[in-house]
């Protein structure tokens, strides 16, 4: 007659001959149980005015020789950035971006294009970190290199980014809670420990109102406006049964 022996006496089997053997074993019952919770996703900003400024500004001129504008634009640029550093910009904030020299074609009469220049362009890239001085400093660089300037873009930023991204992120866990118990008191539970945060997606500084630059008055006027972070995280908390 076949016996079948009981569950428990197999698993009492298993582990005497591991045991016999020298070895390890490990033996499942059965699937951990799920931990009962919630995930949810929020989202927490944080602005402040701004208070450094990074712009693009430079020189460009042609002529006939590429040693003619060379020396042209050089003499453009040079007057540029020693306006740029006169105005209260240090050196460690200026700095070369793009040096090009390329030829100026005539397209107009029929076949080949025939070359009637050269064009030399010298960028930098400035960062002011005292606002007030802005408008200065940019109307002084244009002023210094006369009709050779080019001016390109500019952005508004802040020196201690990582103090609003610690606000934004604290706001947006409370944004998760809030929503997170919301679900719960509609469900009939209450919300219980934090399971696991995930940052999903950070943004910014981005500016709530654009900048304004207005060549009107003495010095160019400059808005800054306010600068906002945004930060997304998602959490799951625990639910009590």
């Amino acid at each position: 007659m076949n016996r079948t022996l009981p569950f428990a006496a197999i698993l009492l089997l298993a582990a005497s001959l591991a045991a016999c053997a020298g070895g390890e074993t490990t033996i499942i019952t059965g699937e951990q149980p799920m931990e009962l919770g919630i995930t949810v996703t929020g989202t927490g900003e944080a602005a402040a005015v701004p208070d450094t400024a990074t712009f693009d500004v430079g020189v460009e001129v042609t002529a006939p020789s590429v040693a003619q504008a060379r020396k042209e634009a050089a003499a453009a640029a040079s007057a540029l950035i020693a306006s740029v550093k006169k105005n209260g910009v240090a050196d460690r904030d200026i700095q070369t971006r793009q040096v090009s020299v390329g030829p100026l074609y005539d397209y107009s009469p029929p076949g080949q294009p025939r070359i009637i220049g050269y064009t030399v362009a010298n960028t930098v890239t400035v960062r002011v970190r005292n606002l007030d001085t802005l408008g200065t400093v940019i109307d002084g660089a244009l002023a210094a290199a006369g009709d050779a300037a080019r001016f390109n873009g500019l952005q508004f930023g802040i020196s201690d980014r990582e103090a609003l991204l610690e606000t934004a992120r604290k706001n947006a866990i409370a944004d998760a809670r809030r929503r997170a118990e919301t679900y719960a008191a509609a469900a009939g539970t209450r919300l219980g420990a934090v399971l696991a945060i995930s940052e999903t997606a950070v943004s910014g500084p981005v500016p709530l109102a654009a900048p304004r630059v207005a060549a009107t008055g003495d010095t160019t006027p400059i808005e800054p406006g306010e600068s906002t972070v945004s930060v997304t995280v998602t959490v799951r908390f625990a639910l009590e049964r």
